[in-house]
């Protein structure tokens, strides 16, 4: 006897739209046809419904630390609240990040993260390590961690030097020359810190304080060089990089330039970057959008839709990093204000409304959420997919339900929603995780330390 079947709804996958029954035994898709007769415990009829793969969110920040020269900050979400608010938007999976403390060994910081994160988390996890050092230790580090651990994905920042996070050109090229030899995937922020640093010098000399001078410090070019350096590098190493949280026009536009020498270089942006634009830092409570890189203008945003529409841009990541109301209008200056905004449970409502406007397709949505991140991240064909033998990770998602991203329909812990003015067409109303329904009609209905730890492998391919 199954677990569970869903019959009658219309099955996506990046190759098209199929009318698949599933069944789902012990956590697992065990049969897939056009019919199935097979007793089972439950059953959902999901006519008039659309199934996908669970949406896989590679880019979180809960329990995360944040210090700016006004003091350290906790972002407002923590395991169990962030996997929560990702499992009522559709997320089965989220990767988040290890950030060592100065001093500290990578596979110690590891290990405390896994164990708050295995804690507490709803729905299953990775992890992937941030590397504020390019020594030797470091780099043998990484090696401990991929083969012993299943971390497979490293992120580097080309800014935030005194926060004690940028890797200078040198200490990049050996740390993206190590990736290589291992098969990892490098996560890149990327902006120019020099630029940054001259910008928020003069602003800040001419007395403009206010949040909107937090985008007038990183124009699109802060972003655009970086993207550019990390291309070259990425030629010189032959490394494999994503860049994360891709903001504009001119930063795709190098993303795709270095393509054409043949780098391995992806892009992601997020739902922010796809819904608002830096209208909204002349607003009063600006400071609840600043985040970096910050929001862009119009054309940017129609670009970035574009770039998936187009296949240019690989995965939508949240970047989920909440400051409370509190935290974020307590600063007067804007380099003190804690950069971050809300989108775990925003990224399939965001861009399921940019299928009903024809900005992309279903088949789209899907290479987007949870082919492409499960690709990248070495999660396939276990999650990504909905395949005999992978993760029973689903969603049912009703194409023709209206709502509004208003805060009181979400999950997070924060107090306030950046998308409050937002409507969306399409929306998920149940959400499977391993073969167990988390999510039904607005509710929250899993089971806090549930989620599992995904150890990762890099394929090898014999030659």
């Amino acid at each position: 006897m199954l677990d569970l079947v869903i019959k009658n709804g219309e099955v996506v996958l990046p190759e098209g739209t199929f009318n698949f029954e599933i069944g789902i035994e012990d956590g697992l898709i065990t049969k897939l046809a056009s019919e199935i007769d097979e007793q089972a415990d439950r059953t959902i009829d999901a006519s008039g419904k659309i199934i996908i793969p669970g949406v896989i969110d590679g880019h979180t920040h809960f329990e995360m630390p944040y210090s700016t020269p006004a003091g350290t900050f906790l972002t407002s979400d923590d395991f169990l609240s962030g996997t929560t608010a990702a499992a009522c938007g559709g997320c089965t999976t989220i990767l988040d990040f290890v950030t060592p403390e100065p001093g500290q060994s990578l596979v110690e910081a590891f290990n405390m993260r896994k164990g708050v994160a295995s804690r507490k988390a709803v729905i299953d996890f990775g992890l992937h390590v941030i590397l504020n050092s390019a020594s030797e230790s470091t780099q043998q580090q990484m090696e401990t961690l991929q083969n012993d651990y299943g971390v497979t994905s490293f992120k580097i920042f080309t800014a935030y030097k005194k926060r004690g996070m940028m890797l200078n050109d040198g200490e990049l090229y050996g740390v993206l020359s190590k990736a290589k030899a291992l098969g990892a995937l490098i996560l890149a922020h990327c902006e120019n810190e020099d630029m940054i640093n001259s910008n928020t010098s003069k602003l800040l000399s001419e007395q403009k304080n206010d949040p909107q001078y937090h985008a007038l410090s990183r124009p699109d070019f802060v972003e655009a060089e970086a993207v550019q350096r990390m291309g070259f590098l990425s030629e010189l190493t032959g490394a494999s990089v994503l860049v994360v949280h891709l903001s504009s026009d001119r930063g795709l536009q190098m993303v795709l330039d270095s393509r054409l020498s043949g780098e391995r270089l992806y892009a992601e942006t997020c739902p922010h970057y796809l819904t608002l634009t830096n209208e909204v830092y002349q607003r009063k409570d600006a400071a609840i959008f600043l985040m970096s890189p910050p929001l862009k203008g119009k054309a940017d945003l129609e670009r970035l839709w574009k770039g998936i529409a187009l296949g240019e841009i690989s995965t939508v990541g949240s970047d989920h990093a909440c400051f409370t109301l509190e935290q974020k209008m307590k600063a007067k200056v804007f380099t003190e204000i804690p950069g971050g905004v809300q989108g775990t449970e925003n990224i399939l409502p965001i861009l399921l409304n940019g299928v009903t406007q024809g900005r992309i397709t279903l088949e789209q949505l899907v290479k987007v959420t949870s082919f492409n991140p499960a690709k990248l991240y070495n999660l396939y064909p276990r999650k990504g997919t909905i395949s005999p033998n992978s993760d029973a990770d689903l969603v049912i998602v009703d194409p023709k339900k209206k709502m509004k991203l208003e805060h009181k329909y979400l999950h997070s812990n924060l107090d306030y929603s950046i998308y409050e003015d937002v409507n969306v067409e399409g929306y998920p109303i149940a959400t499977i995780a391993r073969g167990m329904l988390v999510f039904q009609d607005g509710q929250f209905v899993g089971k806090e330390g549930r989620g599992n730890y995904i150890f990762r492998r890099v394929p090898r391919f014999s030659s």
